[in-house]
């Protein structure tokens, strides 16, 4: 089973930037549940930068 993940939480709520260390974090609790990280898509504003990031994970059978 595959799923498409949106990661978009920030360190804080003025600053679009998305929180890395807590997307590794979660990234990490994924692949112990058996997850696997197939495609990490990064998705950017109309400025340039980035807003947030796309993941596609995969459980296998």
């Amino acid at each position: 089973m595959r799923k498409v993940v949106l990661f978009s939480k920030t360190k804080k709520w003025w600053h679009e930037s998305p929180d890395i260390d807590l997307l590794n974090a979660q990234i990490t609790e994924m692949e112990k549940d058996g997850w696997l990280v197939i495609s990490l898509s990064a998705n950017t504003n109309f400025l340039g930068f980035i807003s947030s990031y796309t993941l596609l994970v995969e459980l296998p059978a």
